[in-house]
């Protein structure tokens, strides 16, 4: 039998600081088109890939809240002998994939409507597979965008990093609303030692008490003393949060949240909102009025039925969970997007609208999308066949004799 290759929690980080984030959306992609062939799933979540690997991934979901990831390890097995191949700290990975399905739903919504609104739809449903992966600053129109994060931990960050990939010149403001100030200044100050996101403007808001503060793009190393210091406080939170989700043009929730982190009524139609926090039938990450108003794409359409407590009650109330696709139908086996797949309905939003449109008028028409995900251990097989080919590599890990 030959040696199993251990990876720990720092090897993974080392890993993941060389890995393309192209190759783990494409890897994502492929992992979600086989999903929908495969029908084992259970808490300690197993899987298989034919073209890839298998793998448990066991978790303990912690009864505090987890700041740096879910605590887990990943077990991948060959699938020609059958025999173990690795071990690995799955902390950092569970993060990375659930931050890669929103980004491919988003880059797919933002071109999607490019497309439609400046070939027609007709050129849309028809267009190559090469626009997926071409550099979509023309998808967008080059307007400035602002992306809104409910949480500051793994999800958060992980989920900063991919957007701002697929959409690398456009997301030019990051707000972080947390209902602390310290976890989210820690945040924004380590995206900020990052040379990426030197051109973004940083903000955080406490949701709690409603104090605030940004680090301004560009910024010298005073000013950004400067801003470190200057906290300030807002005297109506409520309006303050308000205005916030009005100006954001993508929304991520990535939170346990067991009530609507705002209110539906507040989001501009254009909006793409991506929901990845509740996973049981209680946790509700946005209200009933955004769900009405919601075309929703979902990683797993059986799981959110059971697991996703906004869609679950939606269904309640409306005999409707809004649910139009998987994301997996939408690539072939090689993580290609196919854009005949693709819902038409997507076709029909604007890019954006301005945050002076949400009248009472449109609130139960269709004019948001959503992708909702609950996590399939298919992206746990395709992230860490990744990574422990990745460690291979650069011979990263420890080879032990099983």
């Amino acid at each position: 039998m030959p040696p199993v290759r251990v990876l720990s929690l720092d090897q993974v980080a080392t890993v993941l600081n060389r890995v393309d984030a192209e190759d783990v959306l494409v890897s994502q992609a492929a992992a979600f088109h086989a999903y929908r062939s495969v029908n084992t799933q259970a808490t300690f979540m197993p899987s298989r890939i034919d073209t890839l690997t298998s793998a448990i991934k066991i978790v303990s979901i912690p009864v505090t809240d987890s700041k740096n990831g879910l605590p887990g390890v990943t077990v991948v097995m060959d699938n020609d002998s059958g025999e173990p191949k690795g071990l690995v700290n799955a902390r950092l990975l569970t993060a990375i994939r659930t931050a890669a399905g929103s980004a491919l739903a988003t880059r797919i919504i933002f071109l999607t409507r490019h497309l439609a609104q400046s070939h027609g739809k007709a050129h849309a449903e028809n267009d190559s597979n090469t626009h997926l992966k071409q550099d979509v600053e023309g998808a967008v129109g080059g307007k400035p965008l602002t992306l809104v994060i409910f949480g500051s931990g793994a999800q958060a960050k992980a989920h900063i990093q991919l957007l701002v990939h697929v959409l690398p010149d456009q997301i030019q403001k990051v707000i972080v609303c947390n209902r602390t100030l310290p976890r989210a200044k820690a945040l924004l100050h380590e995206l900020r030692s990052d040379s990426r996101y030197a051109r973004i403007d940083l903000e955080v808001f406490s949701t709690s008490d409603g104090d605030s503060f940004k680090l301004l793009a560009n910024s010298t190393e005073t000013q950004k003393q400067q801003q470190t210091e200057e906290v300030v406080h807002s005297t109506n939170p409520q309006l303050q949060l308000k205005d916030i989700v009005a100006s954001a043009d993508i929304i991520c929730t990535c939170t346990n949240s067991r009530e609507a982190l705002f209110k539906g009524e507040w989001v501009k139609p254009g909006t793409h909102l991506n929901m990845v926090g509740s996973f049981k039938p209680d946790m509700h990450e946005v209200d009933q009025t955004l769900i009405r108003r919601a075309m929703i794409l979902v990683d797993a359409t059986k799981e959110c039925q059971e697991e996703a407590g906004e869609l679950m009650l939606a269904m309640k109330e409306t005999g409707s969970d809004g649910i139009l696709d998987e994301l997996g139908r939408l690539f072939d086996p090689k993580g290609n997007l196919l854009p005949e797949a693709i819902p038409t309905s997507f076709m029909d939003l604007p890019l954006s609208a301005s945050s002076d449109s949400t009248s009472t008028e449109t609130q139960n028409q269709k004019d948001v999308t959503i992708f909702k995900s609950v996590g399939i251990a298919a992206q746990d097989v395709a992230i860490t066949a990744l990574v422990l080919d990745m460690a291979e590599a650069m011979n990263i890990g420890s080879l032990v004799e099983f």
